[in-house]
């Protein structure tokens, strides 16, 4: 058995490593690749990439810490390790890659896609949502045959994966005991993050930790032991109990004394739990939660010493989640809406959300919710646009047992069902395919589910807030949104104002500040405000969120300036007031621009021929289609003689 042989072997002993095959058999026929050209790797400017990373901001010091980590452990064995997102952009890199030319492929802004490079770690991790160990020859293309690599996916607080771990060598030399080393460290690694990002999210709460299997389980409880959190080991080893995670007390699931109630408020210990629905029993770890400053010890930490020279700031006080109004705006016709909006809520009457990306139709879905009278009952968020069109029909309506090939033997209830009693929200519901939208409107007018594969049908009684940043009034008239479920959801209309347009800028920088408690307590300086108003905010309020996130932590002394925005629109203090050119690129851009190359660039790989490059890249052909009208793309079929 040679050494790659060896490799392969190995491996299967440290587990969740799989075959490549589905990944081999995607290039042949969906991306129709030939293995033995010669792809070009696309690539981000250094400044795309730290837009890129701004939606990280928060994570990014256990990220650089844990790849450092990787790469001093494997130090001597010339492997690097980086930190991709899920559109397989490399953000973050560690490791000498000036003394290795193949591993000059891994630094920051390489697009390791796998429908634009084949088979390949970090791409085919991002598509099958595993670890992924591609040695040499085993890349779909014949020219990365020279760098070997192991991926593993980093899951956010909530249980979704965000980004993949990557550890890669261009040596030859390395033996099979230290590749599987290799994988086994980067695996534990990607979970060690995932679990950092869990606990940093949830500073205020209970954690405990159950060790088994290898893995760890994490749960979340607030002050009532409801569970608040779980991660993705939690939800696997739960198994028949993990859809009521996130939605019951600690002890509606397990069995417990008054004794071990008490418990979990004291310090450290340990704590015995038995589920009610298996007698399994599980011995967790209490975390206690970490000190959060209160109210008051935050305003006064928000007041530094003034500095020479510097004009008295606005502080920063805290604020709870924004109201209707404040998600709305302060304009008249707007308060008008605000107070319909508060009537309407919760009613039954579907309420539709409209504006550009950014502008918080999510924030103010949240806001409908808490401000309703099924503000007790869950809110369920589903992104038509995130979850493959395959994947919508099974999530969104639930599957019974058995329903499909990796099917959960218990089944799914899906997010309709999640919702019942409560508000189902639907983000980017302009992405969804028509056949679906057939099932939805069934669902609205009757009440009643349907799961894949199931004879029994489900009733329920949800408040549906839709949003979308399309114009749907042009998807329907193209017949790519149904007419009559267009006016199914459009009980009450919100167009939301881009924040460009809005009178209240200044209200809402303090209140993001406000709700960032991650970062240092900060002031703004007289400039910033002046800045924060006149600038376009292309992103809206995202961008916006993102831009004070990182300029708190940049800042000196507690006072926010201009500088510290990072923003090259605007002079430096000193000359004269701020004024506006061509608005910043943000993370969006960033993607945008990627998008566009990647089609043009698949599109003129297959002769143009459309229906070939919506398979490589994944998508439907409407989709495909809307995408190419959007980036002005024009497909010129080639005629061949």
């Amino acid at each position: 058995m040679d050494t790659l042989g060896r490799v392969v072997a190995q491996s299967t002993a440290i587990g969740g490593l799989a075959s490549l095959d589905s990944s081999w058999q995607r290039c042949q026929e969906r991306y129709h690749f030939d293995p033995n050209a010669n792809p070009r790797l696309s690539s981000l400017s250094d400044r795309e990439v730290v837009q890129l990373c701004e939606p990280f901001d928060p994570s990014l010091e256990a990220i650089k810490n844990e790849l450092e980590f990787v790469q001093s452990t494997l130090r001597g064995s010339n492997f690097c390790a980086s930190f991709s997102n899920m559109a397989g952009i490399i953000l973050r890199y560690r490791g000498d890659s000036q003394n290795d030319e193949d591993l000059k492929l891994e630094r920051p802004g390489t697009i390791w896609a796998e429908g634009a490079v084949g088979t390949n770690g970090v791409g085919t991790c991002i598509i099958e949502r595993r670890p992924v160990m591609v040695l040499g020859r085993h890349h779909y293309f014949r020219a990365y045959s020279s760098v070997s690599c192991i991926a593993a996916p980093v899951m956010s607080a909530d249980a979704e994966m965000i980004g993949v771990l990557n550890v890669a060598t261009g040596d030859p030399r390395i033996t099979s005991d230290t590749f599987a080393l290799a994988a086994g460290l980067t695996m534990n690694t990607a979970e060690r993050l995932s679990n950092q990002l869990f606990l940093n999210h949830f500073p205020g709460s209970s954690i405990l930790k159950i060790r088994g299997d290898g893995s760890t389980v994490l749960l979340a409880l607030d002050e009532e032991q409801r569970i608040v959190g779980a991660n993705r080991q939690a939800r696997h080893v739960f198994g028949s109990i993990a859809e009521r995670l996130n939605r019951a007390t600690l002890w509606e699931l397990f069995q417990g004394t008054p004794e071990a109630r008490d418990s979990i408020t004291r310090d450290g210990g340990q704590l015995g739990l038995r589920r009610i629905d298996s007698e399994a029993l599980y011995e967790a770890e209490v975390i206690t939660p970490r000190r959060v400053p209160g109210r008051r010890a935050i305003a006064k930490a928000a007041q530094p010493a003034a500095r020479p020279g510097v004009e008295p700031a606005i502080e920063i006080a805290p604020s709870q989640g924004p109201t209707i109004e404040q998600c709305l705006g302060s304009h008249p016709r707007l308060t008008v809406l605000s107070r319909l909006l508060r009537r309407v809520s919760g009613s039954g009457l579907p309420i539709l959300l409209l504006g550009e990306t950014g502008v918080g139709k999510d924030t103010l879905a949240g806001a409908l919710h808490r401000e309703c009278d099924r503000c007790d009952k869950p809110l369920v968020a589903f992104n038509c646009a995130a979850i493959p069109e395959t994947l919508i029909d099974s999530e969104l309506f639930g599957y019974g047992a058995g329903a499909f090939t990796g099917a959960k033997r218990e089944g799914n209830v899906g997010r309709l069902k999640q919702a019942d009693g409560g508000t189902l929200f639907l983000d980017e519901i302009g992405d969804m395919p028509l056949s679906l939208q057939t099932r939805l409107l069934r669902v609205l007018e009757t009440g009643e589910v349907s799961p894949l594969g199931s004879a029994k049908t489900q009733t329920v009684d949800i408040n549906i807030i839709a949003a979308t940043n399309n114009d749907l009034s042009t998807a329907v008239a193209e017949g790519r949104f149904r007419r009559d479920l267009y006016y199914r959801l459009a009980g009450v209309v919100v167009d939301m104002q881009p924040l460009r347009e809005r009178k209240d800028i200044l209200d809402i920088a303090l209140r993001l500040l406000a709700s960032d408690r991650t970062g240092p307590p900060a002031q703004l300086s007289d400039g910033v405000i002046a800045a924060l108003q006149t600038y376009a905010w292309p992103g809206n309020i995202r961008e916006m969120r993102y831009v004070l996130q990182r300029a708190r932590r940049v800042c000196e002394h507690g006072v926010i300036e201009v500088d510290d925005l990072l923003l090259t629109d605007f002079a430096s203090p000193g000359s004269g007031a701020a004024e506006m050119s061509a608005p910043a690129s943000h993370p969006r851009q960033a993607l945008h621009d990627a998008e566009r190359r990647m089609i043009v660039s698949t599109l003129g790989r297959l002769d143009s021929d459309v229906s070939r490059t919506a398979e490589a890249l994944d998508m439907s052909r409407a989709t495909l289609y809307r995408k190419m009208r959007a980036h002005g793309i024009v497909a010129q079929k080639v005629v061949r003689g």
